[in-house]
């Protein structure tokens, strides 16, 4: 977890809900999503085999046509696989997911009922429908840690559709953190 300040409260949450529930499951198995890719890449490769074959076959003066149609359906085919190697690298490289909003996430957890900082802020894709998040809250010494852990979870989870989630409650304290490096926002 790298570093604390004098940590109340730390927890570790997840929801029993794994699937997005504004998109079919399918449409977020990559697994699906490559095997319905080649299917259809092997017919349009098919149809480009079935135009150069009609072409040779009434035209036999182009036969250049089979590796221009081979060429051009080969170009579809890559074309239509570059949004799952996208979507494969975001979840390979723990990377932002998409849809999520870094600084909407930061300044809703800031405007909850007594935190005062929020550092370590981190967002990934553990899957396509499937989102972590860690985090500290700095907060101050009047409010209760388990209130604040409670809200967190539900801002994270209800507006943010991130439902695996680290989250760790500590006492604020401003000239330890204000100087501190690791407690400073990412720069973006």
């Amino acid at each position: 977890h790298g570093h604390s300040h004098g940590g109340l409260g730390h927890s570790h949450s997840q929801s029993g809900r794994g699937a997005s529930y504004d998109q079919d499951a399918s449409n977020n198995n990559i697994n699906i999503r490559a095997a319905f890719i080649h299917v259809l890449g092997d017919l349009i490769q098919s149809i480009g085999v079935l135009i150069a074959a009609y072409i040779i076959r009434f035209y036999p003066q182009y036969k250049v046509a089979d590796p221009i149609c081979t060429f051009i359906f080969s170009v579809l085919v890559m074309i239509t696989t570059v949004p799952i190697l996208k979507d494969l690298g975001t979840v390979l490289m723990e990377g932002m997911p998409p849809g999520i909003d870094y600084a909407a996430v930061c300044s809703n957890l800031t405007a909850l009922p007594g935190v005062k900082m929020v550092h370590s802020l981190h967002v990934w894709a553990l899957t396509l429908d499937k989102n972590a998040c860690s985090v500290h809250l700095a907060i101050s010494s009047d409010t209760n840690p388990e209130v604040v852990l409670r809200d967190a979870q539900r801002v994270i989870r209800t507006r943010h559709h991130i439902f695996h989630t680290t989250i760790q409650v500590e006492q604020y304290q401003p000239q330890l953190m204000d100087n501190c490096q690791q407690c400073q926002p990412l720069s973006r």
